[in-house]
């Protein structure tokens, strides 16, 4: 008689974290093309070559909308082939975007190469990046996507003060090739080498459960360091996917887009220009960048934060929070005369934009699952890209019509309000909506 095969364990190290690891590398080289270093170019650039702001930010608008396009055809590329490819060839191009950008000599060179960069920006590295994690994970979802996404805003602390120091010391140009040799040393490897698609595709479940082992309770202690999941624990809520047709039938799924759509153009535009904004108010360049890398280091406890509150609380009411929270730091900027002002602002502000990337990503995991998200994220990004896109040409367009950023500002501040209103409206659909409740314990 045979005797009755044992159940898999669990394996002692679960490869999702490699998975973290990656996404957190990839969110460090994409933070070279983030508005905030963009905004330590402008001055310098602008000036050599006499280009108004508005032709600066110009073709980023394009490369936003460009963007929109490749969003849309990397959402279902992901979601079939994984994000490995797409990513190795975005951070290639990305890096030689710079390195071009330290040889331009035209006004076309700079449309033509940051049209590209920021495509790759925004319609492939983010929607290749954002489905990773949730596929990974689904009960410790929201800590595995914070430690992911810190890559961001360490690179964002970290490359405005390298740029700033080669500027400073060599010029815009050696900053310019020394940001594209950095993206090829620390993204490419990685994701070739490392990235997988699903668990599944390993023959693990998400969370590191093998198939015959319960999912854990959200709020169970861990197990100790290196050691599988000795005993049964109650089942986790089931795995819901919704597709992209499903979920364009969704009213959460278009609420929750525009107000992604009315955050992000708010954001654009404060912090592409916010450094120009505090020199033309007598800050000095090196406090300017400070207040920059302060927001950025806060943004990295902001993301932290984001994944503690998402596995306790209903993300739906954080989110609304931190829009509103977002606002108040807008508004700040309005009364930014002393230097100090500026500090405050990068805190507040920091915290609140930490916070919202992350919670905006995982609402669409949450709300609308797993196995199809890249097709999901794909359209979302490519309608958020447009916003993300304007807000910076309507900043400089305001500048250069009136010479101040102060109503453009005010403005901006409305539009977090907008976002706090339609994310309060969002409740999840009702295929997820207990699943969400179970699932926060």
């Amino acid at each position: 008689m045979a005797s009755p095969q044992k159940p898999k364990r669990s394996p002692r190290f679960f490869y999702g974290w490699v998975m973290v690891a990656v996404v957190a590398l990839g969110g460090f080289s994409s933070s070279t093309e983030a508005l905030p270093v963009l905004g330590i170019f402008l001055k310098p650039v602008s000036a050599e070559f006499g280009w108004t702001r508005a032709a600066f930010t110009t073709p980023i608008m394009l490369g936003g909308l460009l963007g929109s396009v490749a969003a849309l055809l990397t959402g279902p590329m992901v979601d079939r082939f994984g994000s490995r490819w797409a990513l190795v060839g975005a951070f290639g191009i990305l890096g030689a975007s710079f390195v071009l950008m330290a040889a331009m000599q035209e006004l076309w060179h700079y449309y033509v190469i940051q049209m590209i960069a920021r495509s790759m920006n925004t319609g492939v590295m983010a929607v290749a990046t954002a489905v990773i994690i949730p596929n990974w994970f689904i009960v410790r979802r929201g800590r595995a996507f914070s430690l992911g996404n810190l890559g961001f805003p360490i690179g964002a602390s970290l490359i405005p003060l390298f740029v700033q120091l080669l500027i400073t010391t060599s010029g815009w140009r050696t900053a310019a090739l020394g940001v594209g040799v950095l993206i090829w040393a620390v993204s490419m490897a990685p994701a070739a080498l490392f990235l997988r698609r699903r668990p599944e595709d390993m023959g693990l479940l998400p969370d590191g459960r093998s198939p015959a082992a319960p999912a854990p309770e959200p709020g169970a202690p861990e197990p100790a360091p290196g050691q599988p999941h000795a005993t049964p624990r109650p089942a986790t809520p089931p795995d819901v996917s919704l597709t992209l047709g499903q979920a364009l039938h969704e009213p959460s799924f278009y609420l929750l887009s525009l107000a992604g759509f009315f955050w992000w153009f708010g954001r654009g535009g404060v912090v592409l220009h916010v450094v120009s904004y505090f020199t033309d108010g007598g800050i000095s360049p090196s406090l300017a960048v400070a207040a920059l890398v302060v927001h950025s280091a806060t943004g990295a406890g902001g993301v932290l934060l984001a994944g503690f509150l998402r596995d306790r609380y209903d993300v739906r009411i954080v989110l609304v929070v931190v829009f509103l929270v977002a606002g108040a730091g807008t508004g700040l900027l309005l009364a930014v005369g002393p230097a100090w002002l500026a500090l405050v602002w990068g805190v507040l502000y920091g915290v609140a934009q930490g916070m919202s990337v992350p919670l905006q990503r995982l609402m669409f995991a949450d709300y609308f699952g797993r196995r199809h998200l890249g097709s999901i994220e794909g359209v979302v990004r490519a309608a958020q890209n447009v916003a993300q896109a304007a807000g910076p040409l309507a900043a400089a367009l305001a500048f250069d019509a009136t010479e101040s950023y102060r109503a453009i500002f005010a403005v901006f501040v409305l539009t977090n309000v907008v976002a706090a209103a339609l994310a309060a409206t969002a409740r999840g659909p009702a295929h997820t909506r207990g699943q969400r409740t179970r699932s926060r314990g």
